[in-house]
């Protein structure tokens, strides 16, 4: 998978549909502050295991600000833009995060889950958003598969990624394949408390 960039303008932000930048002024221990901040939406992930594939599904997509980054970097890539991201949603239709996150497994990934299990609430983006994500994790076989994912059409383009349990370790440090902590985290948590369930010694 491969995108070809084109017509490419970088243009100011000031009423953006997910993102809204605005100023804070405050004093802080008699000092006057100024800060830039950034006001996000707070979203959901979830870490899947696929029990009869022993492998972890991830979602590869191809994202604006990476390539940007990576361009003004001067960081050589052979997916310029492409990321390996655990399954994620943003927190916008009003529903509870336990439904959210199943609706985009099943969106995104094409698997109908009954249950999900939380793993934690983090904030990212400490120096301007403050936002959260809410993780979790779940187990899915081919007998709850109902479609082949991908994502809303004409919205998304998703591409889904198995990585093999016992791959997992060395993809998560290669850094050609670029991805975000939160999957690092979820990964060693489900080694820590779930591995011996799946895994004979």
């Amino acid at each position: 998978m491969y995108a070809s960039i084109s017509d490419l303008k970088i243009l100011p932000l000031e009423n953006g549909k997910y993102l809204k930048p605005f100023r804070m002024k405050f004093t802080q221990n008699g000092k006057e502050r100024d800060w830039e901040c950034v006001k996000a939406m707070s979203s959901v992930s979830a870490l899947l295991y696929h029990t009869q594939m022993d492998s972890f599904l991830l979602v590869k997509q191809f994202r604006p600000a990476v390539w940007y980054s990576q361009h003004e970097e001067g960081i050589a890539t052979s997916e310029p833009g492409y990321t390996y991201e655990l399954c994620a949603g943003l927190l916008d239709k009003g529903i509870s995060k336990e439904q959210t996150i199943k609706e985009e497994i099943l969106e995104e990934c094409g698997y109908a889950v009954s249950d999900v299990t939380p793993i934690v609430m983090t904030y990212g983006a400490f120096g301007f958003s403050g936002n959260t994500q809410s993780m979790f994790y779940a187990t899915i076989d081919e007998s709850m598969r109902v479609n082949s994912g991908g994502g809303v059409a004409g919205e998304e383009e998703i591409e889904l990624v198995f990585i093999p349990r016992l791959d997992m370790l060395s993809f998560l440090f290669d850094e050609s394949k670029p991805k975000g902590f939160g999957l690092l985290f979820a990964y060693f948590w489900w080694e820590k408390n779930l591995k011996e369930k799946f895994v004979t010694p």
